[in-house]
C-alpha cells in the first residue's frame, strides 16, 4: 500500500508537469503578469484609437536595463491599486528575473511551491496519522482536482496554502517538543533515583546526579534552540501567509484554536508568537491595505449581499455547499458547467450537499472510535475556518465564502483532507485500501477530465488568423477589459503590423468606422467578447443592435461580389470570460 500511495504521490507532480503549459493564461493570470513586471502603473490604453500591439505586450516583461530595487518598487506601488497583497508579485517579479515570462516559466514558479506543499504535507500527516497515514494524506492533497487545478494558476493560491501547511506543522512540532521536554525531564528524574539506589554502596549517587543534571542541561537547551526555531518560523509563516492573500486571516482563526488545544499550559508562548506574526504584518496594513482600499472598493460590492433574509440564508448554504464541493470532489470542473442562477452551480450545490454528510459521516465515525485528537485537529484546521467565514459573511452581509468558486477560502482545504485521511486510516477496517484507492482513481478521473477535456487556446487561434503580409492588420475588440487586452497582447507580441483597437460596446461602431477610413488595413479581425466585463449592453436586444452595426460596417468595407462572408468561429475556454466570437474580413484583393 505504501508503494501504491507513493505513486499516487508521484503521479500528481508528473500531471503538474505535463500539463503546465497546456493552457492559456487566463484573465486573472495575466493581470499577475502585468503585476510582477513591476509596470502595471505604466498601462494606460488608448481612448477609441487603434494601438500597437507591442505598445502593450512590452509591459508583460521586466524592462531591459532597469536596476532590481527600482522595479520591485514599482511591483509594490503597482500592487496599490490592486485588492491583494505584493508577496506573490514580488516573488513573481524575482522569478521572472530567472526564467523569462512564458507561460512554462511562470507557471513552474506555483507548481515548485505546489511540490514544496506535499512535502510539508507529509510531515504534518505523519505527525497527526502516523507514516502511513501522512502517504495518505500527502496522496490525496497531490491528485486533490482543487489544489491540482491551483498548482498550475498563476494566483496566489497554491502559495498560501503553502504557508497554511508550514505554520500548521510547526504548531504541531512544537507541541511535540514541548510534551517530549516534560517527558525528558520525567525520565531524567526517574533514572537518577534509579541509579542513586544501585549505587549508594560506592558512593556514586553525587555523580548520577551530576551527570543526571548536565545531561538535563543539554537536552534543555537543544529542545530550547528548537523551539525558539519552530516560534520563529511559525511567526514567519504566518506574516507570510498575510502578505500573501488577506483571506489567509481565516486560518489565523484554526491556528489559534489548535495552540489552545494542543498546548493550553503554554498560552502565553504561543499567543505570543502568533501575535507577533501578526505585528510583522501590521506595517503593511497601516501603509499599504488602506490604500488598497480607497483604490478597490469596487470588490467589496462585488461580494455584497442582496436581497432578503431568506434569500441571503439560501445564498450562504449554496456558497458553503458549493465550496466543499470544489474542495474535496469537483475541483474546477464547475467553471465549466452551465449555470441556472449566476454565480451558483445548481450540479455544485446537489454534490455539495453529498460532501457535507461524507464529511460529517467521517467525524461521527472518528468520534465513535474515539480519535479525538485526530478528530480535533482536522476539525478546528478544516471545519473552523469554513464555520468563521460563514459566520463573517452573515455578519458583514457579504458573499465571501462562495467567491472564486471557493479559492476565497482555501485556507480550510488541509484540514479537511485530513479528516477523509483520518477516517480513511482509522474507521475503515479491512476496506481501507479499496477505498482510498477509489477515491484516488475519483480524483485522477476529475482532473484527467478538467485538463484533458477543456481547452484553453483563444488567443493562438486569433494568432493563427493572422495574415502573413507586411500590410497592416486590425483586431477590433467589443471590450477594454485589461485581461482581454493583455491576453491578446501577450499572445500576439510577434505580430508586427498587426493594430488593436479596443473599446466598449456601445463605442465600438463609430471608433471602428473613424479607424477604417484613417488605415488601409487588409484584414481585420473581429474578436466580440461575449463578456466584455465593461460597460456591458443594458439588454441582449442592445448587444444585437451594436452587433449588427458593426457586422454591417465591415461588410461594406471588405465583403465584395467576389468574395463570401466570413464563417464565424466560436472561441471558448474554461470560463465565461473565455468566450469569444471571432471573424475575419479580408480585403478584396486579398480574398
Amino acid at each position: 500500500m505504501k508503494f501504491f500511495l507513493g505513486s499516487a504521490i508521484a503521479l500528481g507532480a508528473l500531471l503538474r508537469f505535463v500539463w503546465v503549459g497546456k493552457r492559456e493564461f487566463w484573465y486573472d493570470e495575466v493581470l499577475s503578469v502585468l503585476l510582477a513586471s513591476g509596470q502595471k502603473n505604466a498601462y494606460q490604453l488608448a481612448n477609441n484609437t487603434p494601438f500597437k500591439v507591442q505598445e502593450i505586450s512590452q509591459l508583460l516583461d521586466i524592462p531591459a536595463k532597469t536596476a532590481t530595487v527600482d522595479t520591485l518598487k514599482e511591483v509594490i506601488k503597482g500592487t496599490l491599486g490592486d485588492p491583494h497583497p505584493p508577496l506573490f508579485y514580488l516573488g513573481g517579479h524575482g522569478w521572472m528575473r530567472l526564467l523569462g515570462n512564458s507561460e512554462t516559466a511562470l507557471r513552474l514558479g506555483v507548481l515548485v511551491v505546489s511540490l514544496i506543499t506535499l512535502w510539508v504535507a507529509y510531515s504534518l500527516g505523519r505527525q497527526v496519522l502516523g507514516q502511513r497515514g501522512g502517504l495518505t494524506f500527502t496522496a490525496l492533497l497531490s491528485l486533490n482536482p482543487f489544489f491540482l487545478a491551483h498548482s498550475l494558476n498563476l494566483r496566489m493560491y497554491a502559495p498560501m496554502l503553502a504557508w497554511v501547511m508550514i505554520s500548521g506543522v510547526c504548531l504541531l512540532s512544537l507541541a511535540g517538543e514541548q510534551n517530549a521536554e516534560q517527558n525528558a525531564e520525567q525520565n531524567t528524574e526517574q533514572n537518577a533515583e534509579q541509579n542513586a539506589e544501585q549505587n549508594a554502596e560506592q558512593n556514586a549517587e553525587q555523580n548520577a546526579e551530576q551527570n543526571s543534571l548536565l545531561n538535563n542541561k543539554l537536552n534543555e537547551k537543544k529542545i530550547f534552540q528548537r523551539q525558539i526555531w519552530l516560534r520563529c518560523c511559525l511567526a514567519a509563516a504566518l506574516t507570510a501567509g498575510l502578505m500573501t492573500q488577506y483571506l489567509f486571516a481565516y486560518w489565523l482563526f484554526a491556528i489559534a484554536a489548535l495552540a489552545l488545544y494542543l498546548d493550553r499550559k503554554r498560552w502565553f508562548q504561543n499567543g505570543l508568537t502568533i501575535g507577533a506574526g501578526v505585528v510583522m504584518f501590521m506595517p503593511w496594513a497601516v501603509w499599504g491595505v488602506r490604500q488598497q482600499i480607497n483604490n478597490r472598493r469596487d470588490v467589496l460590492e462585488q461580494i455584497s449581499s442582496v436581497g432578503g433574509p431568506l434569500q441571503s440564508a439560501l445564498q450562504h448554504g449554496k456558497d458553503l455547499a458549493q465550496t466543499l464541493a470544489n474542495h474535496l470532489l469537483l475541483g474546477h470542473l464547475t467553471t465549466g458547467m452551465l449555470p441556472i442562477a449566476d454565480p451558483i452551480k445548481p450540479t455544485a450545490v446537489a454534490i455539495g450537499c453529498g460532501v457535507i454528510g461524507f464529511l460529517s459521516w467521517c467525524m461521527v465515525t472518528l468520534y465513535r472510535r474515539r480519535e479525538y485528537q485526530v478528530l480535533m485537529i482536522g476539525v478546528l484546521m478544516g471545519v473552523l475556518p469554513l464555520m468563521v467565514a460563514l459566520a463573517i459573511d452573515i455578519i458583514a452581509n457579504k458573499y465571501t465564502l462562495g467567491f472564486g468558486w471557493g479559492r476565497s477560502v482555501m485556507v480550510a482545504l488541509p484540514g479537511c483532507l485530513l479528516l477523509v485521511a483520518a477516517w480513511l486510516e482509522l474507521g475503515t477496517g479491512r476496506w481501507r485500501e479499496t477505498l482510498i484507492a477509489l477515491i484516488l482513481m475519483g480524483y485522477l478521473g476529475v482532473n484527467v477530465a478538467d485538463f484533458g477535456l477543456r481547452d484553453r487556446q483563444i488567443f493562438h487561434v486569433v494568432r493563427a488568423n493572422l495574415l502573413t503580409t507586411d500590410a497592416p492588420v486590425l483586431v477590433a475588440m467589443n471590450t477594454r477589459a485589461w485581461g482581454h487586452v493583455l491576453r491578446l497582447a501577450y499572445y500576439l507580441d510577434d505580430a508586427v503590423n498587426t493594430d488593436v483597437l479596443a473599446t466598449d460596446p456601445a463605442d465600438l461602431p463609430e471608433a471602428l468606422a473613424i479607424a477604417l477610413a484613417a488605415n488601409n488595413y487588409s484584414q481585420v479581425l473581429w474578436l466580440k467578447a461575449e463578456y466584455p466585463l465593461w460597460g456591458v449592453p443594458n439588454s441582449a436586444a442592445e448587444a444585437e443592435s451594436l452587433s449588427n452595426q458593426t457586422d454591417a460596417l465591415l461588410k461594406k468595407r471588405y465583403l465584395s461580389a467576389n468574395t463570401t462572408e466570413p464563417v464565424p468561429q466560436t472561441l471558448t475556454g474554461t470560463m465565461n470570460l473565455d468566450r469569444f466570437i471571432l471573424k475575419v474580413y479580408n480585403a478584396p484583393d486579398n480574398g
